[in-house]
């Protein structure tokens, strides 16, 4: 069983998962982190699969690999941040209608992106002391569906995280509430103000050239119609041209057959072959 311990690292209640084990490593021994986001309507909790599974890539007693410890947390408005319900909903979903649909899910996506980076500044201190020198030795996120978003523009804007994977997430915030809007046949005006686009636009402007240097692992569902994997074709084309790395080894585009906005077994196996890959493995070394 994997071990779990709380903190409260920045005002907010972290769980940390593969601490306990790595206290019994050697003193100084190289370690990832990698940051698990949990999807819209979900809590950190939601995570505790993925965070077992990743974990258990611990279990060897390989000393060219370095140890993985998963974090998690909850993202704004969600678990035990929550404070208003109708915000964490669509325009239109079941009895429920959010008018603020697209600022509501814009402001989790990017407060919890950044919050991933707010986390990498301190957390070094909070789980192995004082230190003279980094004992993280690569950085990581991956999330589901809004953490998916959410995972793009954490690899983005942070020069640190090396390793990404966006699950059933998009690139293409914009694109993915245009069709919400198309479906729903809401008023551009109303939902999808000028002025909040062109906001949204700028702050993902230019996404593939902030990629094109991380290991980046894609996975959509193919029969997702809830974020379809086409909202993703334009940036894996463009790292088609520009990925500095080989496609299928350092950065790779996975549509799981026959599955829609859900977990699979498909996901979990990909995520911990691409973490044992790059976070554990240390001669496998940054782009």
């Amino acid at each position: 069983m994997v071990s779990q311990q709380h903190f409260v690292i920045i005002g907010l209640d972290l769980t940390v998962y593969g601490l306990e084990e790595y206290k019994k490593r050697p003193k100084g021994y190289p370690v990832s982190i990698i940051f698990a986001l949990h999807g819209r309507l979900q809590n950190q909790s939601s995570m505790k699969p993925l965070c077992d599974s990743l974990c258990s890539l611990n279990d060897t007693n390989d000393s060219t690999k370095r140890h993985l410890i998963v974090v998690s947390f909850d993202s704004p408005n969600h678990g035990a941040r929550l404070v208003n319900k109708v915000a964490n909903h669509a325009w239109k979903e079941g009895k429920n209608s959010n008018p603020y649909h697209a600022m509501d899910m814009w402001s989790m996506v990017y407060t919890t992106s950044r919050t991933v980076s707010d986390l990498i500044d301190v957390i070094e201190t909070y789980l192995f002391g004082p230190l003279d020198y980094h004992l993280v030795e690569t950085w990581g996120v991956v999330g589901f569906s809004m953490g998916g978003h959410a995972s793009f523009m954490a690899a983005a804007e942070d020069p640190r995280i090396s390793v990404a994977i966006p699950i059933v997430g998009t690139s293409d915030f914009l694109s993915l509430m245009k069709d919400r809007l198309h479906e729903n046949k809401l008023s551009a005006k109303e939902h999808l103000p000028k002025t909040f686009c062109d906001m949204v636009a700028q702050k993902t402007a230019c996404l593939g050239e902030r990629l094109k240097y991380k290991h980046l692992l894609i996975i959509n569902g193919q029969k997702d119609q809830l974020v379809k994997a086409k909202f993703n074709e334009p940036l894996v084309h463009q790292l088609r041209q520009i990925h500095i790395g080989k496609e299928g080894h350092d950065w790779k585009y996975h549509v799981v057959p026959n599955i829609g906005h859900e977990w699979c077994e498909d996901m979990l196996h990909l995520s911990a072959q691409w973490s044992d890959q790059w976070l554990l493995k240390r001669q496998q070394g940054k782009l």
